[in-house]
């Protein structure tokens, strides 16, 4: 291979990594732009009517997301999710969901019970207590925390204890399979005030755009670095051929 042609298979290198650093850029700049238009449901819903979701046609649940919801109902036993890696006051934890039946329909929901801290030997189960009762409960109806990059198997429910079960995200269709429930498409936020919760420091989905906008940004940052250092050193390189 010739030198010319060394350099400018160094050049093509430099510009394709530019151009990989600007697709990440502007995945994060489509990760911002859903968090705030998720955000902006959130935010415009809230001040909405309760659902009464035993009354409530569940097919349309995606439209009432952020809206605040209550039912009568039951816990299911042993259908408690862990959300893995968590984090809360930078502290590594999970949060917690359970089953809960809807009315007396067979429809169910997730209910999101609030954040608990993980040990740190992941083989070593956070102190849940007993299984969850009761027969009313109430909070707002939201999305589950967005996921970045879907990694394969990340689906994949893990037991980890006698109905006990830790993923890495909420597959409502996987979990339905896996409880041989019908769930529906969204969780429910529990209220501070319900009993058999953990920790809910509740923000509104959405919340943390400023996080995206700033990694495009880097990235950005990272592909205009490169692209003009690839390009300068191939210009030096024509003009000084022997150095």
């Amino acid at each position: 291979m010739s030198t010319d042609s060394k350099k400018i298979g160094l050049l093509m290198v430099g510009l394709l990594v530019s151009g990989l650093f600007v697709a990440l850029g502007n995945w994060q700049l489509g990760r911002a732009n859903d968090k705030t238009e998720a955000l902006t449901r959130f935010t415009s819903r809230a001040q909405s009517p309760a659902v009464n979701l035993a009354e409530y046609n569940v097919r349309d649940i995606a439209n009432a997301v952020g809206r605040s919801a209550f039912t009568n109902g039951v816990y299911r036993p042993r259908t408690t999710v862990l959300l893995d890696n968590q984090t809360l006051g930078g502290r590594i934890g999970y949060l917690v969901y359970t089953a809960y039946r809807i009315g007396l329909t067979d429809q169910h929901i997730l209910v999101n019970r609030g954040w608990i801290a993980a040990y740190a030997d992941p083989r070593r189960l956070p102190e849940l207590g007993p299984e969850p009762i009761n027969l009313t409960v109430s909070g707002r109806l939201s999305d589950p925390p967005a996921e970045g990059i879907r990694l394969r198997g990340a689906e994949i429910a893990e037991s980890i204890d006698e109905g006990v079960w830790r993923v890495q995200r909420i597959d409502f269709l996987a979990l339905a399979k896996l409880f041989d429930l019908e769930i529906i498409g969204s969780t429910l936020l529990l209220d501070n005030a319900i009993p058999n919760g953990f920790i809910r420091n509740w923000t509104p989905p959405g919340e943390d755009q400023a996080r995206h906008l700033a990694y495009a940004f880097q990235w950005f940052a990272l592909a205009l670095a490169v692209f003009v250092i690839s390009v300068g050193l191939f210009v030096r390189s024509k003009r000084h051929p022997h150095t």
